[in-house]
């Protein structure tokens, strides 16, 4: 049971740290100061903020993959301490109401980031003056690949080419993947932490018949 319950501080443990990986590149993607730098919480990178957001919700979407597979081996060994769990008070097996929210932030992130691609990532003809984001989804005339330009400070250099409007519906269903894993890994995590510890018949059995009858 301890080595169960290892697993699922560990597992809480990756979604926080890479939560917060996430919550970081999209401050990253608002904070460029110049081409090639990107600066936040007093961390300085050699990196364009363009970029994170164009494969930041392919990031999340890898991230929520993994964890839904960890979640999947957290409701797998669940089915060898239930019996262990019955004495337990409902209480302390009780799912916190927080860790939902936790779950939640990837699928926050990965929307901040298509959000940012479909207003601030536009091709680099026009440019950023000329464009209506719209057409991110019905000019099939660059479906073929453009230079573009991130249009928070301008950024050119280091950008890469943008296929729109595939790429836009890409991440459409990119981020529809991203809420499904996550209704499955919090459905787990109420399969693995239920309201109520079910009491296996063997262990119902053997209190039963340590109980005095009453006459």
């Amino acid at each position: 049971m301890l080595s169960y319950l290892n697993a699922e501080t560990g597992f809480i443990r990756a979604f926080g740290n890479r939560s917060l990986l996430l919550i970081f590149l999209c401050a990253l993607s608002r904070s460029g100061d110049h081409p090639g730098k990107a600066s936040a919480l007093g961390v300085s990178l050699d990196l364009n903020p363009g970029l994170i957001v164009v494969f930041g919700p392919l990031l999340a979407l890898l991230f929520l993959i993994s964890l839904k597979i960890e979640s999947d081996t957290l409701l797998v060994a669940r089915e060898f301490v239930v019996g262990k769990m019955s004495h337990l008070d409902p209480g302390a097996t009780k799912p916190s109401r927080w860790v939902f929210g936790l779950f939640a932030v990837p699928c926050a992130t990965a929307t901040f980031m298509i959000v940012q691609f479909i207003l601030n990532v536009v091709p680099a003809k026009p440019g950023c003056a000329g464009y209506v984001w719209t057409r991110k989804f019905t000019d099939f005339s660059v479906q073929g690949g453009t230079p573009s330009t991130y249009c928070i400070h301008n950024l050119t250099d280091g950008m890469p080419w943008i296929y729109p409007p595939v790429q836009t519906y890409g991440y459409v269903v990119c981020l529809a993947a991203c809420f499904y894993l996550t209704y499955l890994i919090a459905r787990n995590w109420v399969r693995v932490r239920p309201h109520e510890v079910e009491v296996s018949k063997p262990e119902a059995s053997r209190r039963e018949a340590s109980e005095p009858a009453v006459a």
